[in-house]
């Protein structure tokens, strides 16, 4: 399939993300190593429907939160990591009703390590993908 077919994503977090590249240790206070378990988690996710490609890296912004779709109990400025990726086939994500539905089923409840560099503190130590303590969330560039 060439490049001209695909569907691109962009994924917005208030959890740490950072992709560290840190793959070996076992200390659990180990920061890199948990961004990186983090950011493996996210590529897990992405990849339970299709096989992702062009992964851009997160990259972190501190940010004010008014521009963008996090829930209500987020307010203020935070760091807001940000990374896209692409697939090959279009509505792969989607539920007959809802758009991008089947992408945050994926990441419902997902287990995060949390009290890295994020700024934002969380009710739970997971993803969530809706309402207000929804921590993170995904758009796909119009074609």
């Amino acid at each position: 399939m060439s490049d001209t077919n695909l569907q691109f994503f962009h994924g917005f977090s208030l959890v740490d993300i950072t992709a560290t590249g840190k793959t070996r240790g076992n200390d659990p206070n180990d920061i890199e190593r948990n961004q990186q378990r983090n950011w493996e988690t996210v590529l897990q996710c992405i990849s339970l429907r299709t096989q992702p490609l062009h992964i851009m890296k997160p990259q972190v912004y501190e940010m004010h939160l008014d521009e963008y779709d996090f829930g209500d109990f987020y307010y203020g400025t935070h760091n807001v990591w940000m990374w896209s990726w692409a697939v090959e086939r279009d509505g792969i994500y989607d539920l007959p009703n809802k758009k991008l539905g089947a992408l945050q089923t994926d990441f419902e409840q997902v287990p995060i390590i949390t009290y890295l560099t994020e700024t934002a503190r969380f009710m739970l130590p997971i993803f969530y993908p809706y309402g207000s303590i929804k921590n993170i969330y995904f758009i796909q560039e119009r074609s």
